[in-house]
């Protein structure tokens, strides 16, 4: 067995101790630098990499739009609410831009006759033109078409209306400015053998003839097409007294497209009674053309403006017998019930049963004359 000397000895334990000295030099060093390098450059990093979650910067970009579309119907509205009164307003600038000065002067009264294509006969018709009407030739005119009663032409070439004042009437208010200018017409609504015809078409038993289409297509027609009118609805009013004034009635219900303002003045409200030869017994007929049954069962009575007057001492006021409390408003024939059935159902209408007066012209509808002028110029549009 091989031995070391004590020296050897010596010396390898010598170099031993450098040995494990020189070790201990190098693990002192090592974990210096990996503490010092692991904490830092790893989580710094991973600290600066998070607000690389996209949600923030792209929450700060989405957030602008939201002002912009607020911005955006807050404009919206604003043409919406301007649109609508330029559409009210719409009529206005068409038909009431007036540079006409009041021209002071007598009614032209035209005394005259015009072929009916419908009933294929001559038919008379009066017709006031207003002061001003020759002088002022662009001015285009409203027009009143008025009437007549059971009376209707009892004088030669004249009327009831006319008898009562009206041209009188509409004269003087014409020249105070107090009514605007506009043609009044009043046409025949009689037949050949003398029958009223209640303005409107007849059963074919009863002859067949259809005074209603007479009416608003050959009367209107022939007035639109001689005269300078205003060819508009809001520019036709139509009214009447007794049997007029049911035909008034009846024609503006079947035609607001031609007659948008009606005045019922004391207006009789004749059946299928037989009373009168033009309506004779046939209620299947008659309905069609009867202003109750009409308000009852349509909707155009909303597309009027409506004026109803009547005397207090009427014998057309109250039905005979009275109405009585529980009733249905509009079941019987009489200005009263009428007016309560306009009542029920909302419509919107002038009503004047203050007046004195009986069914008569010189009393009650000549005194009045003023009165229906006023509210028609009102309503009906003009230049």
């Amino acid at each position: 067995m091989f031995r070391l000397s004590p020296p050897y000895v010596s010396i390898l334990l010598i170099l031993g101790l450098i040995a494990i000295s020189s070790a201990c030099s190098v693990f002192q060093p090592t974990p210096t630098p990996t503490l010092t390098i692991t904490p830092s450059p790893t989580f710094t990093p991973t600290v600066t990499s998070s607000p690389l979650v996209s949600p923030t910067p792209s929450q700060t970009l989405t957030i602008p739009p939201p002002p912009t579309k607020t911005a955006s119907p807050t404009i919206t509205p604003t043409p919406t609410i301007t649109r609508t009164p330029t559409r009210t307003l719409t009529p206005t600038p068409t038909f009431t831009p007036t540079p006409f000065p009041l021209v002071p002067g007598k009614i032209s009264r035209i005394d005259t006759k015009f072929h009916s294509g419908v009933l294929n006969e001559d038919k008379k018709i009066l017709i006031y033109l207003p002061p001003g009407y020759n002088q002022q030739t662009q001015r285009r005119y409203p027009v009143l078409y008025m009437l007549h009663g059971y009376g209707g032409w009892t004088l030669q070439n004249t009327t009831e209306w006319e008898q009562f004042g009206l041209l009188t009437r509409a004269e003087e208010l014409m020249n105070a400015g107090k009514i605007k200018p506009m043609i009044i017409v009043q046409p025949d609504g009689f037949e050949p053998d003398g029958q009223p015809s209640l303005f409107f078409n007849h059963a074919p038993e009863l002859g067949g003839k259809r005074y209603g289409d007479y009416m608003w297509q050959d009367v209107v027609n022939y007035i639109d097409a001689t005269y300078r009118t205003i060819r508009a609805k809001q520019a036709r009013a139509i009214g009447g007294f007794s049997f007029g004034g049911q035909g008034a009635l009846e024609l503006s219900l079947l035609h607001p497209e031609v007659f948008a303002i009606v005045g019922a003045h004391s207006p009789s409200f004749r059946g299928a009674d037989n009373t009168i030869a033009a309506i004779g017994g046939d209620w299947n007929w008659f309905n069609q053309y009867d202003p109750i049954y009409l308000v009852q069962n349509t909707k155009t009575v909303y597309e009027l403006t409506l004026w109803m007057d009547v005397g207090k001492q009427d014998d057309k006021v109250t039905c005979n017998p009275p109405v009585t409390a529980n009733e249905p408003p509009g079941d019987r024939r009489c200005v009263q019930s009428f007016e309560a059935l306009l009542v029920a159902k909302g419509v919107p209408h002038e009503w004047h049963n203050e007046w004195d007066g009986i069914h008569e012209g010189y009393s009650y509808w000549g005194p009045h004359i003023p009165d229906y002028l006023q509210w028609y110029s009102l309503k009906l549009i003009g230049q």
